[in-house]
């Protein structure tokens, strides 16, 4: 499909199955504000944490969960009374989970995703873009050997998608 733009909106567009463009209002709002040349550092990085948090909770979406046994105290059922512990199933997530910021811009990004899954491991990739060339890889901290499940590549400025797509096929070696 080819891109058509309605009011600076992406409309009636084909990206596939594994492309979700929201159409939220608040997000809409918030990338506006990201993308206005009279935004100040600060606030850009401030948004750009909003988004970032809105983005991740729909990104992990999919991600798997096994139950989990739990204790939950109870308050007392009377003044002065013990508090109880009941046994609760709770949840847990399954996979492994990797954050590839592309430097430097997908720093801004790492914070809020941590914020998500605490435990995720951070891998740095530097990468720049050349006019009519391939992107040009500069700095590589991945891992030789993958103990991730799942990466999240993080770079808030996907223009032709060509450094994502650069890196995509890196992690997939």
């Amino acid at each position: 499909m080819t891109t058509e733009r309605t009011n600076g909106k992406l409309k009636d567009l084909d990206f596939g199955p594994n492309v979700h463009i929201s159409s939220h209002p608040v997000l809409s709002h918030k990338v506006t504000i990201l993308r206005s040349s009279a935004t100040t550092s600060h606030t850009f990085r401030a948004v750009l944490r909003e988004v970032t948090y809105h983005l991740g909770y729909e990104a992990t979406s999919r991600l798997t969960t096994q139950p989990v046994a739990i204790t939950v105290p109870v308050p007392p059922k009377e003044k002065g009374g013990k508090e109880e512990h009941v046994e609760y199933q709770g949840s847990k997530l399954v996979e492994h989970v990797a954050l590839i910021p592309i430097l430097r811009s997908g720093l801004g990004m790492v914070d809020s995703m941590l914020e998500l899954l605490p435990n995720a491991a951070i891998h740095h990739i530097g990468m720049y873009k050349v006019l009519g060339q391939n992107p040009v890889q500069y700095f590589n901290r991945l891992p030789r050997t993958c103990h991730a499940d799942v990466a999240y590549i993080l770079d808030p400025v996907i223009a032709t998608s060509s450094t994502v797509m650069s890196l995509i096929s890196i992690l997939k070696k």
